[in-house]
């Protein structure tokens, strides 16, 4: 079985994140992408999640109801701690050791990927999928502290995915102001946030 892996806070999951996975499940033949929730992310500058875990899960949840292929991956909101991508390739390949994991970046974190904890070895567990985001270029690829093979891979299942210029926390501040995000969100997710007043100004 091929398994893509998307992770993120999903704080709230939107359009953009979707569009992303079905793109790579469409380009590389998988057989399920998963959503995979971080209960914190070693990414995130020390910056707390605005909705506790178990509606970003919840939302991640309704966000891939009845969408063929996609679902929600969630080892990470069980560990305590930071999230490393490492931890949880190793746990998912120890449990699952016949399937295969792609794991979805975006440009952004490319860029990045060398000061991963052990960047060669999730490399190794799993084959990354980098993905172009609005404001980003094949440029990313320059100059990475990788060796020239692990380069050429990432190349080489580069996805180009709708370029849906979304954010997480453009659809909190519109929440918090009171706008309309219908145009950003799955129904079932706007539905969750107004029920659980989620970002909404304290």
């Amino acid at each position: 079985m091929k398994i893509g892996l998307l992770g993120g806070a999903f704080d709230p999951p939107h359009n953009g994140h979707i569009a992303v996975a079905q793109a790579v499940l469409a380009a590389k033949g998988l057989d399920r992408v998963d959503l995979l929730v971080s209960a914190r992310s070693p990414h995130a500058n020390g910056k707390n999640n605005a909705a506790p875990v178990q509606h970003r899960l919840a939302m991640a949840r309704l966000a891939v109801e009845g969408q063929d292929g996609l679902g929600v991956e969630d080892c990470e909101t069980r560990r305590h701690g930071k999230s490393y991508t490492v931890e949880t390739l190793r746990e998912l390949t120890k449990a699952s050791p016949s399937t295969r994991y792609y794991f979805i970046i975006g440009a952004d974190m490319v860029a990045d990927l060398p000061n991963w904890k052990e960047p060669a070895a999730c490399l190794r567990l799993a084959t990354f999928v980098p993905v172009l985001r609005p404001g980003f270029s094949m440029q990313v690829f320059e100059g990475l502290g990788l060796d020239g093979p692990a380069v050429q891979s990432l190349q080489a299942n580069l996805v180009q995915a709708p370029q849906l210029d979304i954010s997480s926390t453009r659809i909190r501040q519109a929440v918090a102001a009171g706008e309309s995000i219908s145009a950003w969100v799955p129904p079932a997710v706007e539905a969750y946030i107004r029920a659980n007043r989620l970002y909404a100004p304290a």
